[in-house]
């Protein structure tokens, strides 16, 4: 039985809404009406700082013990020592632009530990750097000038028609919204999930600026950290999420242990806290 890393998901999801704060800001005073690749790349740098921050400050490591000791609440196992030295960061391309591959502007991966109970709760198992990735197409929608409340959408090019099909397992439109007579008054993030491999669904929703199941930037990292959402197939991660391949960026929020520290791969459990958290289990 998988650990849910709940309290882990909402800190990276407090530093994601913490890095688009920070950037609508800066668009407000420093960028009038930016380009789909300029906030995606500006979003980027302030989220390394915000997760760089939280790492630095213990914030991390603290997160993941809270989840070990929900697990694992009767334990003399020393949980703090399982948890320490974990920290976050984020890993950058060296340049932006659009990928050929899979014609999408962002490769979104966050690697991360998996923590189970195995042997019926008697054994607690670790597995490091497991990866789940999601690829998005940024697209600005800007106010019409003609209809109020409504707004016009940068349409999808041949290349992601083409390729739609192929990706809407593991694809979403990340929704850019400006507003104001300088557009500069940029929005939280939007997300629409692509799960149907008709493009004709994700050109109608742009056309029409309706998308029904638009979900938040923190919605999404609880979705990817509860691995719902996105595709853990490592070839499809390594050559078209975040290839090593400069003409495609990704974003990877990894979660590790660094310098060869933290627990090992299997940690037992004696037999009067297997029966406790047997108990535990079935409450």
């Amino acid at each position: 039985m998988e650990i849910k890393l709940t309290t882990l998901g909402l800190l990276m999801a407090r530093c994601w809404s913490s890095a688009e704060g920070e950037l609508r800001a800066l668009v407000l005073q420093e960028h009038p009406s930016p380009s789909e690749v300029l906030i995606t790349e500006l979003f980027a740098g302030k989220l390394r700082t915000a997760v760089d921050k939280a790492s630095r400050a213990g914030e991390v490591e603290v997160a993941f013990l809270t989840d070990l000791q929900r697990a694992i609440p009767y334990s003399s196992l020393n949980l703090a020592g399982l948890a320490s030295g974990l920290i976050a960061r984020v890993n950058l391309p060296n340049q932006w632009q659009e990928g050929h591959v899979s014609a999408a502007d962002l490769g979104l991966l966050v690697t991360r530990p998996i923590v189970e109970m195995a042997f019926g709760g008697n054994r607690v198992e670790f597995r490091r750097d497991h990866a789940t990735g999601l690829l998005a197409q940024a697209k600005l929608g800007r106010p019409r000038k003609r209809v109020k409340g409504g707004r016009i959408w940068n349409r999808l090019t041949k290349a992601q028609e083409r390729l739609y099909p192929e990706l809407c397992g593991y694809y979403s439109l990340l929704l850019y919204r400006l507003n104001g007579l300088k557009a500069n008054e940029l929005q939280a993030f939007g997300w629409q999930l692509c799960t149907e491999p008709d493009v004709t669904q994700a050109k109608k929703w742009l056309r029409s600026d309706f998308f029904p199941g638009e979900i938040t930037s923190s919605d999404l990292l609880a979705r990817l950290f509860a691995r719902t959402i996105g595709t853990e197939d490592p070839k499809v991660i390594e050559t078209i999420i975040d290839p090593d391949a400069l003409d495609v960026h990704s974003i990877n929020l990894e979660i590790f242990w660094p310098d060869g520290a933290g627990p090992p791969p299997s940690v037992e459990l004696r037999e009067r806290e297997h029966q406790r958290q047997q108990i535990q289990l079935y409450q």
